[in-house]
């Protein structure tokens, strides 16, 4: 299955933006407003370049079974950081998608993020900086994130089952995960 494929071959991307964020800091306490303000910094700039790109290929059927999926992070992110006002980061592009499954890899990526949004978003509630701020990107999805993810899931490993569609798919992770560690 591709998603079993993405998970296992991104895996040490995934470890290597989670160390950069330090997010293990979440799990022992010592994760800060800063860790935050640098996650949502990071992810806002990754948001400017990735989020238009996928949308131009995506299909209206691509659009209709994901209706649950939200293509507009990039005005959720830019709301959080505006109200806990932080500067934008500002880096240059690195490259372009080069076709739907490739985008398709990088949406993985971004959906696949909120998965932990959620434990962020309910975490930071603790502090008293932050206990009464919205987190309109990482806390969106509420209560529908699980079946949105599954949702996800589901579809990729029904459109692209070829192993020339699988690799384009990867490819698009792959890219996308390089360029979140970069800009960390």
């Amino acid at each position: 299955m591709l998603t079993d494929y993405l998970k296992e071959n991104t895996a040490i991307y995934h470890d290597k933006i989670e160390a950069k964020l330090e997010s293990n800091k979440l799990f022992n306490g010592s994760f800060s407003e800063n860790n935050y303000y640098k996650m949502l910094q990071v992810n806002h700039i990754f948001l400017k370049f990735y989020e238009d790109a996928i949308k131009n290929f995506l299909t209206e059927k691509d659009k209709d079974i994901l209706s649950q999926v939200n293509f507009d992070k990039l005005k959720l992110i830019e709301k959080d950081l505006k109200e806990l006002e932080i500067n934008e980061l500002d880096l240059p592009k690195s490259f372009e998608l080069q076709n739907r499954a490739e985008a398709f890899g990088a949406l993985y990526v971004i959906e696949g993020s909120m998965l932990g949004g959620n434990v962020i978003a309910k975490t930071l509630k603790k502090y008293p900086d932050l206990e009464h701020k919205s987190f309109n990107y990482f806390g969106h999805y509420g209560e529908k994130l699980g079946k949105s993810w599954k949702t996800f899931l589901s579809y990729i490993n029904e459109e692209f089952t070829t192993e020339t569609e699988k690799k384009e798919v990867f490819t698009g992770a792959k890219k996308a995960y390089e360029d979140l560690i970069n800009f960390a």
